[in-house]
């Protein structure tokens, strides 16, 4: 199971966490990996100048926009999840 956590937190939800959470969901959904991904909230990643912030199985990446949730899902998580 791939863990995505994505931080909800006052500089990060400000920046877009909750369309960063969407994306996620849809494009999880779209790759037929619900039940190899786990998505949940997370508080304050102490990066809140770089927000919205992500981890996926701890590693932690910044500034998770449009473009940036592709990339994840096609380079760190479709790997993991078919490892």
């Amino acid at each position: 199971m791939v863990k995505v956590s994505i931080c909800v937190g006052s500089a990060c939800h400000m920046k877009g966490a909750y369309a960063t959470t969407k994306l996620f969901q849809d494009e999880i959904a779209k790759a037929g990996l619900q039940d190899k991904v786990e998505l949940s909230a997370s508080f304050c990643m102490g990066e809140c100048k770089d927000g919205p912030c992500v981890k996926v199985d701890g590693v932690k990446f910044h500034h998770v926009d449009k473009d940036r949730v592709v990339s994840l899902i096609q380079e760190e998580i479709i790997p993991r999840a078919n490892a």
